[in-house]
């Protein structure tokens, strides 16, 4: 009898401990584990749960960052790369016969957009950004760190 208390014990901690991780209040967990308040304070308490806890958190957010980060970095390079077809097809353009007007103002709004998530970058501390769309000329192959 003893060994199935244990058991019940150990996955009602351990449901405790990811209800915890993923921000649930006490009493959320405490209704949704059929448990005392109080006793799921007293787990929480325990210095391993707390740590396990902790670690928890820091893991999910450090996945957000991640994924953010990579996110970032593949909209900077799909812009980067319509920047480099809107300016080379602006160049190729005589301006007398088309209206030329209307790919400056998608290339200055796209160079706002860049602009923008460098800036971003760089207030998250992301300084290793490598953009290579280099096709012979040298242009949009940059990396971001000052």
């Amino acid at each position: 009898m003893k060994a199935e208390y244990n058991t019940k014990l150990d996955k009602n901690l351990e449901l405790f401990i990811k209800l915890r991780i993923e921000g649930k209040s006490f009493d959320e967990i405490a209704k949704a584990l059929n448990v005392a308040k109080g006793t799921l304070i007293d787990w929480n308490k325990k210095a391993d749960v707390k740590n396990t806890i902790d670690e928890g958190k820091a893991f999910a957010i450090n996945e957000v960052v991640k994924t953010f980060q990579f996110s970032q970095r593949e909209r900077l390079k799909t812009l980067l790369e319509l920047s480099k077809k809107i300016n080379t097809e602006l160049l190729s353009r005589d301006l007398v016969d088309v209206p030329g007007d209307k790919l400056l103002q998608m290339s200055i709004a796209n160079e706002g957009r860049i602009l923008k998530i460098i800036e971003t970058q760089r207030q998250i501390g992301e300084n290793s950004m490598i953009i290579d769309l280099d096709n012979g000329d040298g242009f949009f192959n940059f990396k971001l760190d000052e």
